[in-house]
């Protein structure tokens, strides 16, 4: 078993050595390294020519066009059975392909989906989730705790990936959210690893924490509900549960936005444009508040939730 594990580069020379030796001293050995250099302006290129030594370490260069782009990018690279996103400035558990690659052998999915640790100023902080099972995992568990899906928490099937045609969506924040859960639902067989195997470093100056383009941020996250919106209800493949709580999940990711953003009333005229309360669960009192409060007014529901 192969894995091909694809690194976008951007002014991260300060931690990419880390992140690309985590992976060098993995205990499990068959794997390659697709880095993409994405145009970055600091030192990141001297820190990983000191990788290139060891030929399963494959370096590209591009002119910058985003975090997607570099993905997408490095996607034509692969050559392995499955696939991993590893941000530069990240880093991964020695043991990490090895216990994915048991549980391959294991499960056969087309998705493994593992825990990650949040890294903050130093500090290790574990990022629990609540699924029930190690079995196959359904979509409504993997996405019952989070608006926001990261790429870098699961392990793909390549040939799944590929024949799919997946690409994340070039000049747009909040990337994963739009694609992850469009590929969860495509994905024959899910199967949840309980192990800590990801070391998720949040940065003040990362573009996760960038309070410059909050609006924008918001916007994209908007554009990312309506339109898979539209493709979900199209898709006679998903079955009407599935379906169900994929609309409500996409619905919810958008009005939860409205909390952050400042042009209001733009984005509520949007919200209202599309009817999106429409798509909220009501399967439970609390559920059905919720839905009663957007319906009459977005504005109340930032003051009641």
């Amino acid at each position: 078993m192969k894995f091909s594990i694809v690194i976008p580069v951007y002014n991260v020379e300060g931690y990419i050595e880390k992140c690309l030796n985590s992976i060098k001293i993995q205990t499990y050995s068959n794997f390659e390294v697709i880095i993409v250099n994405d145009g970055s302006p600091d030192n990141s290129e001297k820190k990983i020519k000191t990788f290139l030594k060891d030929k399963r370490f494959k370096y590209y260069k591009k002119e910058n066009g985003g975090l997607s782009d570099a993905r997408n990018y490095g996607i034509k690279y692969t050559t392995g059975d499955y696939l991993l996103f590893l941000d530069s400035d990240d880093y991964i558990d020695k043991k990490m392909l090895e216990e994915l690659n048991k549980a391959i052998a294991l499960s056969a999915a087309e998705m493994i989906k593992f825990n990650f640790t949040d890294v903050i100023d130093g500090l290790e902080y574990k990022h629990f989730e609540r699924i029930s099972t190690s079995k196959v995992t359904n979509i409504q568990e993997l996405l019952s705790f989070d608006y926001f899906e990261p790429a870098c928490g699961y392990c793909y099937n390549l040939e799944f990936y590929k024949e799919n045609n997946f690409q994340f969506a070039v000049g747009r924040y909040h990337e994963d959210y739009g694609l992850i859960p469009l590929i969860l639902c495509k994905a024959k067989s899910i199967y949840y690893l309980n192990y800590f195997g990801y070391y998720y470093v949040k940065r003040e100056n990362s573009i996760v924490n960038s309070n410059e383009k909050t609006d924008k941020k918001a916007f994209d996250t908007l554009y990312f509900s309506i339109n898979n919106i539209k493709i979900i209800k199209k898709d006679k493949k998903i079955d009407q549960n599935t379906k169900k709580y994929l609309l409500s999940f996409y619905a919810n990711g958008a009005i939860y936005k409205l909390r952050t953003v400042n042009k209001s009333q733009e984005y509520i005229k949007q919200l209202k444009e599309n009817k999106t309360y429409h798509y909220l669960l009501d399967t439970n009192y609390k559920q059905k508040i919720k839905k009663f409060i957007c319906r009459i007014s977005y504005n109340l529901y930032i003051k009641f939730f």
